[in-house]
């Protein structure tokens, strides 16, 4: 069971961090595109939100804290759970790309 909870975190966080950085996933009413317009890539977080990798990082912290909170895997896992999804995320991006 915790296999199959943090292979659907790290399809979670793959999404999610796709969804956020890449220019074709406009969201619904192209949220996500004025979004990212807005943000731009002056600063160092605005370049942050245009990057992959960046992203899935702190998209992996989020879920790995989800996942602790609601105990699925306990606190001291979370060091792991945090750079493990965000590894299996960026993998699948390598694959894909």
């Amino acid at each position: 069971m915790d296999s199959l909870v943090f292979l659907i975190g790290v399809l979670a966080v793959y999404r999610a961090a796709r969804m956020i950085t890449q220019d074709g996933e406009d969201g619904p009413f192209d949220l996500l595109a004025t979004w990212r317009d807005w943000i731009g890539q002056a600063t160092w977080y605005g370049r942050g939100f245009h990057c992959f990798y960046c992203c899935s990082f702190w998209a992996g912290l989020v879920a790995a804290l989800w996942l602790c909170a609601f105990g699925l895997f306990g606190w001291a896992l979370l060091p792991l759970l945090w750079f493990g999804l965000s590894a299996g995320a960026m993998i699948i991006f390598k694959v894909i790309q």
